[in-house]
């Protein structure tokens, strides 16, 4: 009795010491960071823009002049970098040539801290570009998909069709005669006299 008391006291150790660790180093890994959501967001914008065009998402999003998208193309710059120079154009007012003689493109995060931005509205802006381009992508594709398969419309039979199945179907129904007969003296059921 006394060895499973203690055994019970042991696992229970070990299961609050395992929590505390793993609350201790979990949190930071699963909470991440607003500097790790930046960088998440640019990687995956990069990927989205082999999919889709994003350059008048761009311009809607952020008021970025088609000059601007395409010097920042011909400098051979990736689209999530292009993202971010566009947030930051659109917050400071720079244009992509002068943030890049400042050497924004080394460290965009840094950049944006010098210029005393909201680093997290910053993270979080590009977040929700990215969420509305994988919308855009996976509408094409949707879109694409609809065109490409060939439906045949039924016709619109409308509610007049119910009424007239319902009139069918109460006319096999109702009958005038009676179909059976039962004749004899036959058992009463319970409680009949």
């Amino acid at each position: 009795m006394a060895a499973t008391l203690r055994a019970k006291m042991a696992m229970r150790k070990t299961f609050l010491g395992l929590l505390s660790v793993m609350l201790a180093v979990g949190v930071p890994v699963f909470g991440g960071t607003d500097r790790d959501s930046f960088t998440e967001a640019i990687v995956k914008l990069n990927r989205e823009a082999t999919v889709i065009d994003l350059t008048a998402m761009v311009q809607r999003e952020f008021g970025t002049r088609e000059e601007e998208i395409r010097w920042a193309v011909n400098e051979s710059m990736e689209w999530g970098e292009i993202i971010a120079l566009a947030y930051i154009q659109a917050t400071t007012g720079r244009s992509f040539a002068e943030m890049t003689q400042e050497d924004a493109r080394r460290d965009l995060w840094t950049y944006a801290e010098k210029t005393e931005m909201s680093l997290e509205k910053m993270a979080r802006s590009l977040e929700s570009f990215l969420k509305r381009a994988e919308r855009e992508r996976n509408t094409r594709i949707f879109e694409r998909l609809r065109s490409s398969r060939r439906v045949h419309s039924l016709p619109d039979l409308g509610s007049g069709f119910g009424l007239f199945q319902e009139a069918l179907d109460f006319r096999r129904i109702d009958s005038p005669r009676p179909t059976k007969i039962h004749t004899g003296t036959g058992v009463l059921a319970k409680g009949e006299k």
